[in-house]
């Protein structure tokens, strides 16, 4: 049986005590720079995008293995739920994941 993503359709509270339905919709990449994946996701009727650096994804999986879609959009879902508990805004700067926070998310999401 494969990996069954966690964070593709999820509920999350805020510091405001408001509950919101977060759902994946969909995914890509930035043909740029160093190439980040892009995941979409919608929050209340809002568009919110998390980018996870492609050079720290890629130097990940060549040092361990391929990461599935779910993980990945897993790795995604977990930053933006954590961005939306600690109340802070959707900005890029919070909902980027580069190496230190790459390594965060899959340890906490127990994936090797």
């Amino acid at each position: 049986m494969g990996y069954e993503s966690r964070y593709e359709k999820f509920e999350v509270t805020g510091p405001d005590g408001q509950a919101r339905k977060v759902e994946f919709k969909k995914a890509g990449f930035l043909p740029a720079g160093d190439q980040p994946e892009l995941y979409f996701f919608e929050v209340k009727g809002e568009r919110v995008l998390v980018g996870v650096s492609g050079g720290a994804l890629a130097a990940w999986q060549r040092a361990r293995r391929y990461l599935s879609r779910e993980e990945k959009i897993d790795l995604a879902g977990l930053q933006l739920k954590r961005c939306i508990e600690e109340g802070k805004p959707a900005v890029a700067d919070n909902l980027y994941v580069d190496g230190p926070a790459l390594e965060k998310l899959v340890r906490t999401l127990h994936l090797k």
